[in-house]
């Protein structure tokens, strides 16, 4: 696996936890936001990152059962197709009757009006009627909040609401913030951006807007959480020992964490993490290969070193390793800080 697919499958690790903090499943809908965003994955590999996380099978399951109602459906269009039976057609036709009717038929078609951009038919949205935007895409750079949307057909002016402590309740919710922002032009997608953003939660619900019978109505709302804490570090290292002859004597993982102004404890209660093991290539979760080692609750005082000795009777010619936490939710709060790739590997 490429490192741009591994470092997906970290982001997208992330964002399953930042869903399941806010509620107790993940939607189709949301799925395909992963599919829109995470460009090198596909829909069976967020599956089976969402299975892993949560170790609900039914994520799988449900992708399965989706393929063979496909299958299914496939075959029947193509059992109806195999049935349809094309008339003979007479042996004998009457070529001046058929020179009328086309005559006819171009008389016809040449008094038709031309068709115009500005008579293109728009969708009719009711109460109950106006559709989500499709997907909703945050970053987080250089102190910067960007979001950004697809537009649905027929949607030309959407609201948004943010808050810090929670979702909004209503598009009127007086607590949140709002902006109305209007497409411009045919553009497909819509964005907006905060600058100089604070550390702490932002909760974005955007509603798309429609004019109805000289009233203002507006979608359910599509929910986007952005979390922006600075992640406390977690650095490690693998030291191995070897005799003259090139026998590997010990090997050890250290731990440590450079010191930050932004914990005032001097002090890190680490998780509980695992070291993976692959033959061959590098984890890219934990799933992809064995447990090395377990490290349990443990604190770190910062700019100190942690040591812990690896079983070598365990350890493989061509064999990486690379450190995970046991409970992905830990990545809000921490993240590990991995050495370069040929550092972790056993020749």
């Amino acid at each position: 696996m490429d490192e741009k697919k591994e470092r997906e499958m970290e982001e997208l690790a992330e964002e399953i936890d930042i869903i399941f903090s806010v509620k107790d499943n993940i939607s189709q809908s949301e799925i395909n936001n992963f599919l829109n965003k995470f460009t090198e994955l596909s829909e069976d590999d967020i599956r089976k990152k969402i299975s892993e996380i949560t170790g609900d099978n039914s994520y799988i399951e449900n992708s399965s059962s989706d393929q063979n109602d496909k299958n299914s459906t496939e075959n029947i269009d193509s059992e109806s197709c195999s049935e349809v039976k094309v008339e003979d057609s007479p042996e004998e036709l009457d070529e001046d009757k058929i020179e009328n009717v086309n005559d006819d038929l171009q008389l016809h078609i040449d008094e038709l009006p031309e068709k115009s951009e500005d008579n293109k038919i728009k969708p009719i949205f009711d109460d109950g009627n106006i559709p989500d935007v499709p997907f909703v895409r945050a970053e987080i750079k250089y102190g910067q909040l960007s979001l950004e949307w697809g537009w649905p057909e027929g949607i030309d002016k959407v609201l948004l609401c943010c808050r810090m402590d929670r979702f909004p309740e209503s598009p009127s919710d007086s607590s949140a913030s709002h902006a109305i922002i209007e497409r411009e032009e045919d553009f497909e997608t819509g964005d907006y951006t905060i600058s100089k953003i604070e550390e702490g939660n932002y909760y974005f619900c955007i509603y798309t807007v429609v004019e109805y019978e000289n009233k203002t109505l507006y979608s359910e709302g599509q929910r986007r959480l952005v979390v922006n804490k600075v992640p406390q570090e977690i650095f490690y290292e693998i030291d191995l020992k070897r005799s003259l002859l090139g026998k590997l004597k010990s090997a050890r993982i250290s731990l440590s964490s450079a010191s930050s102004k932004s914990f005032s404890k001097g002090e890190i209660e680490l998780p509980q993490l695992v070291l993976i093991s692959k033959i061959g290539n590098m984890p890219v979760q934990k799933s992809d290969g064995e447990i090395l080692f377990n490290i349990d609750y443990e604190t770190l005082k910062n700019d100190e070193i942690m040591d812990f000795d690896l079983p070598i009777e365990n350890i493989r010619k061509n064999m990486y390793v690379k450190l995970f936490f046991v409970d992905d939710s830990n990545s809000k709060l921490y993240r590990i800080v991995s050495p370069a790739k040929e550092k972790l590997y056993f020749k």
